[in-house]
């Protein structure tokens, strides 16, 4: 196949910037350029997944990837209300809505079955809120509050309850990242599982095991999952840090995981690769102590065997 046999069916007639496509081309990806056209092609409307032949999550990972080589941006969301900001709704509003309104009616009776009991006033004010003014469907904020449920007693222990608070302050994470479709509740939510479960690899890696991480730990285990680095990665920054400090030094650790990061080194392969001078300061500094126990061994070892002959000749 010849490329001159073939030329465009119909004059071009979409003006598209010269440095975008070379970009992409270098990319060589064809998801990028196919969300890309489809994004010049509809301009702000949504692109559906279904329509492009991918999941949800691939389009989001491929809108990332675009982002990432600038040629998208997210657009700009409207900012928040602060939430002591929210109107402060009357006893009667909160009676009315939750007589007249259903969703707001099945999302209080879900809190308060979680709970254990009935709202206080205050407590109903922030839900009704939440409900208003961060535009959550009752299926999804009826969901959210599950999952905040879920994941303070795995933190806590059983029969733990969060504050209202506590949910408010989630509820804004969803709203920022606009999950508002029980299907974007879905994925946000199995991502944040395995990133839970990513976590506690990590604390594994590093020796830890049958609790949780403390709130302390916890920002450090976030950091360095958000600069993507595996848990063989933790696991070797572990072991230099033991052979430095003597124990696990969290701040010692994490100056290791900075200066990779920094270096683009996320994987045991590419520090192997790209950090050899600490892999080999560190080799050669066990291989004496690997070698003494060993011929310590040999030679109680031959003592043993010497003194047993010495018996059998007496």
């Amino acid at each position: 196949m010849k490329q001159a046999e073939y030329t465009l069916s119909r004059p071009v007639c979409l003006s598209l910037p010269v440095e975008e496509i070379d970009k992409l081309i270098a990319e060589k990806d064809a998801a990028c350029a196919l969300v890309y056209l489809a994004l010049q092609r509809g301009g702000d409307a949504p692109l559906s997944p279904a329509a492009l032949g991918m999941t949800e999550a691939a389009l989001r990972d491929t809108l990332a990837k675009l982002e990432r080589l600038g040629v998208i941006a997210p657009k700009r969301r409207a900012p928040l209300p602060p939430s002591d900001e929210l109107p402060q709704y009357t006893a009667e509003d909160l009676v009315r809505r939750a007589r007249e309104d259903l969703g707001f009616q099945c999302a209080l009776h879900h809190a308060e079955q979680l709970y254990g009991r009935k709202l206080t006033t205050p407590e109903t004010r922030t839900l009704l809120g939440m409900y208003d003014y961060l535009g959550f469907p009752a299926d999804v904020l009826m969901e959210l509050i599950t999952y905040v449920f879920d994941d303070y007693r795995a933190q806590n222990g059983p029969g733990r309850t969060p504050t209202i608070r506590m949910i408010e302050r989630e509820a804004y994470v969803w709203a920022q990242n606009e999950v508002l479709t029980p299907e974007q509740a879905e994925d946000y939510i199995r991502r944040r599982q395995q990133r839970a479960e990513r976590a506690v690899q990590m604390l594994a890696a590093l020796q830890i095991h049958g609790r949780a991480p403390t709130p302390t730990e916890r920002k450090y285990l976030d950091a360095w999952l958000d600069m993507g680095f595996d848990e063989a990665a933790v696991a070797e920054g572990y072991d230099r840090t033991v052979v430095s400090t003597g124990g696990l030094k969290w701040p010692y650790l994490n100056k290791i995981l900075l200066n990779w990061h920094q270096k683009g080194l996320h994987t045991l392969s590419e520090i192997t690769q790209g950090d050899a001078r600490g892999t080999a300061r560190r080799g050669a500094a066990a291989r004496p102590g690997d070698e003494a126990p060993r011929n310590d061994l040999a030679r109680a070892e031959q003592l043993l065997r010497d003194m047993k002959r010495k018996r059998r000749k007496e």
